[in-house]
């Protein structure tokens, strides 16, 4: 049976854990599952939904963070029975994630291999794999490391993982009808999705939503622990979250797998067939799958007289050995001595053997011990060594780089060039003098069966930012791209001005959206981030998706400072370091499945200072919740965190903060705390976070997406405002809470998920439109509106229209559009004729009973899911580079390219726009971009600028895609001998991703 092993992600210093796939026929299997990872696989069309079984090799967020993710896309694929492996806690981690995580039909098998179990291994038809437990010098492992694990607690965290998964079942169902079709995709095709659950996202099914909505939201209200008479469902739904798992303590260990693969079956001998009086044909394929059958002359002729022997399956070692500590562990562990140069050595074994795959921490791979121990492996064998050391720390993510780099051409300071290198620091001749030695590529491989060899035909070709950024200047320059538009003279650019001009001072905001896409990263968005530096006091980081920290070491520097960001002066390492908030809006896992590995992070560097630090985190309850239990697994400095429910910041109508019945601190499903008591301490808590950031007004309101979602407002003492959405609709207690003070927002920062034509996706999905994002920055006042969260259908720069911007209606506020626009003194004045008696209060539950923001969704549609879908990611790119022209496409509001007598004639509706874009500067974020104060206005005219280089190396991407495909489909019908028949179609070379056409 034909299988090979490949390299999915190399450790690199951005990201340090080695992933690995090993491919079967009827089967995939995966080792670690790292942050990000899922998001790679899209990027080099490596399916995911064949996946038998997950192996991490350390129960902690580096070598699984991109596990949860991974299991949502999954389950939404139909994929059911997957087996999950790894070491103890490993129950414990999959418990945890009930607090976002409900997909009770994938039914999970978790299979905990601890250390001196006997049965602590992983066995199919394809595979055997065996542990080899290591750890630290000086660690003595613990009883409840070792051997079966069979406790209570054990137990009831299995019943949290039935809760949120299913009960387990049988590994690999598809769960297919007759036709061979999945049941969901049929149900697909047969009527609409009603209630279609995205990526990331709850359950959405109309009127049932909103019932369901006001009656957790209110619970959570009044109290946690007051019973809840609403349902027993919903009693039942909030209490299992409610619950702390039993608790447990990080374990050190780190598994190295023994990944042994099939008998490969001995050769069909046709000469022995032939002299047994056999003659070609079904006689044959009956002797190859073990039958026996009868000859000419009635003899009965048994496999083993025309197959040889089989030979015992192939070997493939893969290591992890997180640090120097582990080598002495390792070294002495019995288990590898059969395949040594020793003793104990077994011949046969070594044979078998063909490949170690060394995953290395920092240190590991240039210390004489454990280059010693290597040596030791029979020289025939392969060693690839992912190591920071040896990988270059490349971009992977090209599709991204390419948008990026166009945008870069165009202003260099807001489009931030991210970091990465072509060279490592160490060769392979550093490594055993290099005898043998590869260091991996993204997506290197190699066939194990039939014939041990290299495969390096899937490996991209990755190109650095500047090399990219080189060739984008070369095309604009030589008007290589479709020049229908002028480019503008990029005055700020950080290459030609040394990256001094045009510095911000130190009292200037900076806003810089790290990840900008919804519900699922793509090749263009990764999933919500947003940063702002306050210069003199700390970090702020607004929401925190998967791979932020891989982001933000790109985008700021590491190990050493990006130079190409002019816009915060900090390497990865000074801004976690000076962190001092952290603000989860609600508890979607697109919004902070990566803030575990940055807590991680941040605990490691402050936990030597001599003044600890603490760092304050203001969040939904639940996700304190979260974060207790997975501290059980994971070192993340949970008792230097501060921790302030998005609850106690309420604002109300005089703009002071409302504090609940009772404190929401979840000590258990059942216990009352006595508020005069904790009151204070919320307080003292508020009063210490507005310190550390120099705040003078930290605010947050209900908006309307799920339970405990939240908008937010922070003033700051030199002057600036910043107010940010979340996920929402338009929301009158938004506009309230944008309203509030004396000081109109600097940057509204609201979410923009959908383009208006697909407005009823945003109100079946409590999302908000480019249009309606618009007018919620005029209801408030804002002086400048930073959209985000953009749909992956979004590759570029989203447009909006005026006529759909006067057409928003905000609860309690009416058409606040309208009454700006209509109305210039009185919006100069702060005093808005918005005609509600109610605006200036902040309600609990205001859009749910209102017409016009709700429907029944059961006729709702989904335009084309981007997950690993190419045809669907192509469809989606043509929609957005053809889409005509609307009311924002020109780079200035007076620059209509019509002559004076032309002008006399402007409609109202372009007056109206003019009046808009002279009362509010509108930016588009994307990944890893920064905006000062003074960046919306350049901004602003160069929209249409920005979109146009966008949308032109959108073309060539496309085009030199589909040009692959088609010579693809060519070789395919070349491949075809007289007979008619099909010879094998070689794999496509590796081409560069950037290609300049002349």
């Amino acid at each position: 049976m034909k299988w090979h092993v490949q390299i999915v992600r190399p450790s690199t210093y951005n990201v340090e854990s080695t992933s690995v796939l090993v491919h079967f026929p009827d089967g995939r299997y995966l080792f670690n599952c790292g942050e990000g990872l899922q998001r790679l696989s899209f990027e080099n069309k490596v399916r995911v939904s064949k996946l038998s079984a997950i192996f991490v090799s350390r129960v902690n967020w580096e070598t699984m963070g991109g596990l949860p993710g991974m299991l949502l896309t999954m389950s939404d694929s139909g994929v059911q029975g997957l087996t999950l492996n790894g070491g103890h806690n490993l129950t414990h981690a999959l418990a945890a994630t009930r607090h976002f995580i409900a997909r009770t039909k994938m039914g999970i098998n978790v299979n905990e291999m601890r250390d001196g179990d006997a049965a602590a291994e992983f066995r199919d038809t394809n595979l055997h794999v065996t542990p080899v437990h290591i750890y630290p010098q000086g660690y003595t492992v613990t009883d409840s490391e070792c051997g079966p694990d069979e406790s209570e607690e054990l137990q009831l965290r299995q019943r949290f993982v039935v809760g949120a998964f299913g009960k387990p079942k049988q590994a690999g169902l598809q769960a297919q009808n007759k036709d061979g079709k999945s049941r969901k995709k049929k149900q697909q095709q047969q009527q609409p999705q009603q209630g279609k659950k995205g990526y990331y996202n709850e359950q959405c099914s109309g009127a049932a939503i909103e019932e369901h909505l006001q009656r957790l939201q209110q619970a959570e209200e009044e109290a946690l622990r007051k019973k809840r008479a609403h349902s027993p469902e919903a009693s039942r739904q909030v209490n299992s979250s409610d619950m702390l798992l039993p608790s447990t303590t990080p374990s050190p260990a780190a598994l190295c797998f023994i990944v042994e693969g099939p008998e490969v079956p001995g050769k069909f001998d046709v000469q022995a067939a032939q002299t047994l009086g056999l003659r070609p044909g079904p006689l044959y394929s009956k002797l190859t799958v073990g039958e026996s059958v009868v000859g000419p002359d009635g003899t009965t002729i048994h496999p083993w007289q025309c197959i040889g022997p089989s030979r015992p399956g192939s070997i493939v070692i893969i290591i992890d050995c997180p640090s120097t500590d582990y080598i002495a562990s390792l070294t002495a562990n019995p288990m590898f001595t059969s395949f040594l140069d020793a003793d104990g050595k077994d011949e046969e074994k070594q044979k078998q053997l063909l490949m170690v795959i060394h995953g290395l921490g920092k240190g590991v791979a240039q210390d004489s011990r454990y280059q010693a121990w290597a040596a030791r492996f029979p020289s025939h064998i392969r060693h690839v060594v992912s190591a920071p050391e040896f990988v270059p720390d490349s971009n992977p993510f090209q599709r991204h780089l390419r948008v990026h780099t166009a945008m870069a051409a165009v202003d260099s300071n807001v489009f931030v060039l991210p970091q990465s290198s072509k060279t490592a620091e160490l060769s392979e001749n550093s490594f055993l003098n290099g005898k043998n030695v590869v260091i991996p590529d993204f997506n290197m491989a190699y066939d194990i069966v039939p014939k041990f060899k290299l495969d390096t035909s899937t490996v991209p070709v990755l190109m650095t930012s500047e090399d990219m950024y080189q060739k984008a200047l070369a095309m604009k320059n030589r008007h290589l791209y479709d020049s229908s538009l002028p480019w503008p003279v990029d005055t700020h650019s950080s290459f030609e001005s040394g990256a001094t001009e045009n510095k911000p001072d130190d009292s200037e905001l900076v806003i810089c959206p790290i990840g900008t896409g919804s519900s699922v990263p793509s090749n263009y968005r990764n999933v919500s981030s947003n940063i702002i530096s306050v210069r003199g006091y700390g970090g702020i980081i607004l929401d925190c998706g998967e791979s932020t920290v891989s982001l933000l070491k790109r985008f700021l520097g590491y190990p050493n400072r990006n130079h190409h960001n002019t816009r915060i002066n900090k390497s990865y390492v000074e801004f976690v370091a000076s962190l001092k908030l952290l603000y989860i809006s609600h508890m979607h896992a697109d919004h902070h499945l990566g803030a575990v590995l940055l807590l991680q992070e941040w605990s490691q560097l402050t936990k030597s200072q001599p003044l600890q630090s603490r760092l304050n985190i203001v969040a939904p309850w639940r996700f304190w919740s979260w974060l207790k239990d997975i501290s059980g697994v994971q070192d993340i400095g949970f008792d230097r965190l501060d921790f302030i429910g998005c609850h106690d910041l309420r604002m109300l109508s005089d703009n002071q903060h409302q504090h609940p019945n009772q404190y929401q601190h979840q000590q258990g499903a059942t216990n009352e705390i006595d508020t005069q008591d904790i009151l204070p301490l919320i307080d003292m808590k508020i009063g210490n976070l507005k310190a550390d950031l120099g705040l003078i007004e930290i605010s947050t309101c209900h908006v309307v997406h799920c339970p405990w979602a939240y908008g937010l407002s922070i003033t700051h003492e030199s002057g600036w405002r910043v107010v940010y959405s979340g996920d929402t609709r338009p929301c009158g207690n938004l506009v309230t809470l944008g309203r509030a003070g004396n000081k109109p927002p600097t940057v509204l920062l609201h979410e923009a998920t959908h383009s208006d034509d697909l407005i009823t996706d945003a109100i079946a999905k409590r999302h908000s439109t480019v249009s309606e994002a618009v007018a919620m920055a005029l209801g408030m006042g804002a002086k400048n509106l930073l959209i985000t969260h953009f749909s992956q259908r979004c590759m570029t720069v989203p447009r909006w229209d005026i006529a759909k911007v006067l057409d928003v209606k905000v609860a309690r506020y009416g058409y606040v559009a309208q009454a700006v626009l209509g109305n210039a003194k009185d919006m100069n004045n702060r005093s808005l004729d918005l005609a509600a008696s109610a605006a200036s209060a902040v309600a609990d539950e205001e859009e749910v009973r209102e017409d016009s923001q709700t429907m029944d969704i059961s006729t709702a549609t989904e335009g084309p899911a981007l997950l690993d879908n190419a045809k669907a990611e192509k469809e989606a790119l043509l929609k957005d580079i053809n889409e005509p022209a609307s009311d924002d496409d020109s780079d200035t509001a007076d620059d209509t390219g019509s002559n004076s007598s032309s002008k006399s004639n402007i409609s109202d509706t372009s007056q109206q726009r003019r009046k808009l874009l002279s009362r509010v500067n509108i930016a588009s974020a994307f990944d890893m971009s920064a905006f000062g104060v003074q960046d919306f206005m350049r901004a602003k005219k160069n929209s249409r600028s920005l979109r146009h280089a966008a949308w032109e190396e959108l073309k060539l991407l496309l085009a030199e895609e589909n040009e692959g495909s088609d010579m693809e489909v060519k070789g395919k019908k070349e491949n075809k001998n007289a007979n008619g028949k099909k010879r094998p179609v070689p794999k496509k070379a590796a081409r560069a991703p950037f290609k300049a056409k002349k």
